[in-house]
């Protein structure tokens, strides 16, 4: 990866604005690392485009990128939030390769599964578009994760398909798995994933305003402005609301169902098994574990338990 220069504020006024609106925040934000959040920010092309010129260096411009759609893809959290099946986060492509990056805040078992599943669903929509074999672009499949996946406390982790019998020898499908890890210290990295990293583990008062990289702020600058924007405050709250009634629900078709071993045993049990599904099918939609605690109405540390139980 190419080393970028720092972002440097071309004022005083522009500095102080910043510390401004760092000191205007308050508990309630919501934060990048939020899926919610994280995805209506990479649909400005700014963001996007800046982010994905971090991930892969120097070398690699984009001019413009387009966000693709296919029957899976880009599906709105808040039209179904139990729906099962692929959900893309951020799917797009830049006329010559395409890619989907996913924010992964929670370590689960089955994440190597999951990026294939999501490159296999990118194969079948460029072939829904009548594209044959041979014209099939480059495809990136993109983990963001504030957690280390392969706990080798690398920063970042890059796959392809090798040949086990031959070394060196690539099978050429042009398919590209790689894995972000906010928390590793090892691996070349450039200054804007460095605090990006720094970003999500900490939130902005864990960068100092002086040294902050172009691609924090930017997408900080976005990160700040939906927290303002009180429509998009109110798709949160319904999303949270929809989520809570989902459980409120399963937990009241629980009780019912364990009425006959006794009625407070049965409630106890109903909210137990519901709570437990509940979360389960939610954490596999990519719903934060904030989210996930609030409506189970539990902390996110026995959420955490629940979720690993």
């Amino acid at each position: 990866m190419g080393l970028l220069k720092p972002f440097n504020p071309n004022s005083e006024r522009s500095d102080m604005k910043m510390k401004e609106n760092a000191v205007a925040r308050n508990r309630n934000d919501v934060a990048l690392e939020n899926n919610f959040m994280f995805t209506t920010v990479m649909k400005n092309k700014k963001a996007c485009i800046r982010l994905l010129e971090a991930i892969f260096g120097d070398e690699h411009r984009i001019a413009d990128i387009r966000y693709a759609r296919h029957p899976e893809a880009e599906k709105s959290i808040l039209s179904d939030p139990m729906r099962r099946g692929v959900r893309l986060d951020v799917y797009f492509d830049d006329g010559k390769t395409v890619y989907d990056i996913e924010l992964q805040r929670t370590s689960i078992t089955d994440l190597a599964q999951r990026a294939r599943l999501y490159s296999s669903s990118m194969d079948i929509a460029m072939l829904d578009k009548g594209e044959g074999f041979g014209s099939m672009r480059t495809s990136y499949v993109i983990f963001l994760c504030t957690f280390d996946p392969f706990a080798k406390d690398e920063k970042v982790y890059r796959f392809s398909t090798m040949c086990e019998d031959v070394q060196g020898l690539p099978l050429g499908d042009r398919r590209y798995i790689m894995f972000l890890n906010s928390r590793g210290s090892k691996g070349v990295s450039n200054l804007d994933m460095d605090e990006l990293f720094r970003y999500l583990n900490g939130g902005v008062g864990a960068i100092g305003m002086e040294t902050r990289s172009g691609l924090v702020t930017v997408l900080d600058k976005y990160v700040q402005k939906y927290n303002r924007d009180d429509d998009w405050r109110k798709e949160y709250m319904k999303l949270e609301f929809l989520l809570k009634d989902k459980y409120d629900e399963g937990r009241t078709a629980g009780a019912a169902e364990g009425f006959s071993i006794g009625r407070a045993e049965g409630v106890s049990i109903g909210e137990a098994n519901e709570r437990s599904r509940m979360a389960k099918s939610l954490k596999e939609q990519g719903v934060p574990i904030e989210v996930i605690a609030k409506a189970a109405s539990i902390s996110v540390e026995e959420t955490r338990n629940l979720l690993n139980s």
